[in-house]
């Protein structure tokens, strides 16, 4: 089945997914509002809801939906050139409801955004970011101890 055919089944279940991705490029402000002005509309006609968040360098994403097309988006989202050192957080299966039933991509830009209580958010985002980056380095150091001892021992 096709995500376009998931629209109109409206399946009792659906699925969220949670990323934070790093930028490739620089992108200017007027970029990033048509990012997700695109986003918006491709997402209406896959029934596709979330929000989209962008500071510093970094792209905070959450996509709910039909699974078929939560996954095709997603996918997209892998292979674009624009991301870089992508990060899940999070994959909910079997959810029943949505956090963001109004937003077919809500967009902000938390660098442009003048309120002061979207500065937690940013700090946060980032900390995300970096702890995840953190915690790489230390499954990378662990695999490689678990390699030498075992592998040079029989």
């Amino acid at each position: 089945m096709t995500a376009a055919r998931a629209v109109r089944y409206h399946p009792a279940t659906m699925k969220r997914i949670k990323y934070v991705s790093r930028f490739a490029m620089p992108f200017r402000e007027r970029e990033l509002e048509e990012l997700g002005a695109k986003a918006a509309e491709k997402n209406k006609g896959l029934d596709i809801t979330g929000v989209l968040l962008t500071s510093g360098g970094l792209f905070y994403q959450v996509l709910e939906g039909p699974d078929e097309a939560v996954d095709e988006i997603f996918g997209a989202i892998r292979s674009d050139k624009r991301h870089t050192d992508l990060v899940v957080l999070g994959i909910d299966e079997d959810i029943t409801s949505r956090l963001f039933p109004d937003w077919s991509m809500k967009t902000v830009n938390l660098d442009a955004a003048a309120h002061v209580r979207l500065l937690p958010l940013k700090v946060l985002m980032e900390a995300v970011f970096e702890q995840q980056h953190h915690i790489d380095k230390m499954m990378w150091a662990i695999d490689r101890g678990l390699r030498q001892e075992f592998s040079s021992k029989k």
